[in-house]
This record gives structure tokens, sequence and C-alpha cells, in this order.
């Protein structure tokens, strides 16, 4: 039997919204409008309430709120044939919001992704060496350029298409690990996207078998801590990667949820500390302090600290000196359609 990805991940949606008219002169207009509208496709739900397919809701929102009581007119994302809304009901200007968002469907359903890669180094007599990259998801436009992430992101918040947004970027950054064989490959991940590793993960683990790159070179960096509700769940889904024989990284630690006392209880392989301790430690006591902790707790539990968002010598110098083994940022390289070299001494 052929394994069917789950709705959240699916890539394509049959989309459009469930339209509720509330009030005496909205349920009028709402009979004028079918009487009067022999071009639109929408579907009947109950007395009050329609269906709308979304390539037909551009001039229909522009109608409603000319014509209707716009305050007694309330919308909900449903897909076609659901028996019940997928989302809460919510004002008009709201759902155009929603609408005006929905690129991303094209962008999942056509996996228009594109895997940038920023080098990870460490130091060796003095002069950075590449030790890795971290895969890098952007999202295109149909003529190519390229979107910004916290757009594409954004986006698929605003759709509920997280889950696939995830799913697409992760297997675009697995397929393209062969490129950098024998160095590290840190691919990220939102684990609120990951229902059960077990299901959601399978096809992302195939993947980078099929890649022939060592397990253990693939660094799958959880990212987005702040939204995690459930430790245990991230547990499960950091025990499964490494029963597999990968690794992982916890981002950004020292904001939001991820905390030293969130490194002690994951252990993992490698640890980011926050660019915001990072850009300026060099004269800053107080984020010295937050480096040397990190330092001390990443080594506590076998974890490899990596400092990122470096942009001076300064910085990467005191870092050097405190203890740090790796290191990223635009100190070493920007984002590039292409693996790069890196050639800098301290």
């Amino acid at each position: 039997m052929t394994n069917q990805p789950c709705r959240a991940c699916a890539t394509t949606t049959d989309s459009g919204y469930a339209v509720r008219f509330a009030g005496a002169h909205n349920e009028q207009a709402l009979q004028e409008w079918k009487n009067g509208d022999h071009f639109t496709p929408y579907r009947t739900l109950d007395e009050t309430t329609v269906w709308v397919p979304e390539d037909a809701w551009s001039g229909l929102i522009d109608y409603f709120q000319a014509h209707m009581d716009a305050e007694n007119l309330q919308a909900a994302p449903m897909s076609n044939g659901e028996a019940e809304v997928s989302g809460a009901w919510q004002s008009l200007d709201e759902i155009r919001r929603h609408h005006d968002a929905h690129w991303i469907d094209d962008v999942i359903a056509e996996s228009r992704i594109k895997t940038v890669f920023q080098p990870i180094v460490s130091v060796q007599d003095g002069t950075a060496h590449v030790q890795g990259y971290e895969f890098l998801s952007r999202a295109l436009e149909t003529d190519g350029t390229l979107i910004p992430p916290y757009k594409m992101f954004e986006a698929a918040r605003l759709r509920d298409r997280l889950f696939a947004l995830d799913r697409v970027c992760r297997m675009s950054a697995v397929r393209n690990a062969a490129v950098v064989q024998e160095k590290l490959v840190f691919v990220n991940f939102i684990p609120t996207a990951i229902y059960s590793p077990e299901h959601c993960l399978q096809t992302t683990l195939a993947e980078a078998r099929a890649t022939g790159v060592d397990p253990r070179n693939f660094v799958f960096e959880v990212v987005e801590t702040d939204k995690v509700d459930s430790v245990e769940h991230l547990e499960n889904i950091l025990l499964y990667y490494r029963k597999h024989g990968f690794r992982y990284a916890l981002d950004d630690v020292g904001q939001g949820y991820s905390t030293l006392e969130m490194v002690e209880r994951l252990k993992p392989d490698f640890v980011k500390l926050d660019m915001h301790y990072v850009q300026g430690v060099a004269q800053d006591v107080a984020k010295q302090k937050a480096a040397l902790d990190l330092l001390h707790t990443a080594r506590a539990v076998g974890s490899r600290p990596l400092a990122e968002g470096i942009e001076t010598v300064e910085d990467w110098r005191w870092l050097v000196e405190a203890g740090y083994e790796l290191f990223q940022g635009y100190l070493f390289g920007r984002p590039e359609h292409e693996p790069q070299e890196v050639s800098l001494a301290l």
C-alpha cells in the first residue's frame, strides 16, 4: 500500500471560504446575490452560509463589503467537500489578509524552493576552515527571484500551511546534501510542524539515506523553540533522529525557550549561541558571561558549541580564545547559491 501524505503536509488544496450572512439585511442581500450571480461556482451550505472557491474570492469580497453589512458577515477557510469549516470565523478584513497570502500555496504545490548554503567554520592554525554548511530555504517567485524567508513563513502561518512548507523546505535541503560530501549538513526543522516523527519524518530519513551522505553528517537543527508547547514531543522527535544515526542541534540558545536548562535536558550534539550574545561580545561583559555559561553547559553535556551571527574579527577572536569550536556568520560568508570556501585568518 502506498503511504499517502497527511492533510497537513499535502502540497495541494481545494481551498475556499465558507461565508456566513447574519442579520436581515445580509440574508436578503444574499438571496439577491445568488439570484443575480450566474458565474461564481458557489455551494450552498445552509440558508445563511455558502462556500466560495479561492479563485473567485478577490472579486466577491469587494462586492460583499460594498453591498452588505460587513460587520455581520463572517468567513472562514474551508476546503471543498469538508463538512465543517477548518478555521475560526473571521472578519472580512482578516480573511482578506488570509487570501492575499494564497501565493504560498502555489510555492508549496510547485516546490518552488531554492536551497542556499552558509558556511560553518572551525579554526585550525589560526585560519578558518569549512566544516559544513547550514542549508537554508528560500521561496522563489515565478520569475525565479528570491522571496525573503520571513515573508515565506509569515504567509504559511496565515494560510495554516506551515506543516507543508516545513516539509517541502526540509526535503529540498536533504536532497542537496550530496553537494557537500564529507562535511556537516545543517538542516532546519520546525518541531511544531511534526505531529508524529515515525509518520512525518520517514520520507525525510529515506531521502537522507538515498544521498549517500554519512548519517552522522546530517545535523537536524531545531528552530522556533519558542513555539514548542510540549518538550516531551520535541524529545521524541530528537530521539527518533538519533535512533536512526543522525545528529541534532539546538538553535538560538539564550533566547525564548532555548535556555541552558533545555540544553541540559535535550543534550544536543551541537548548540548555537544566539547572535544577540555574539555580536559585540568582545566588548560586552554581560554577553561574555552568557557566552561562557553556554560554553560550560555545552561541555558538561557533550555538545559542540557554535557561535552564529559573527560579523567582526574582534568578536570571532574573543570566542575562539574563550573555547568555542564552530562559527557562522557574514564574516565567513552569506548564504549563497553554491557552497563557498572560506579564506580568512585571525
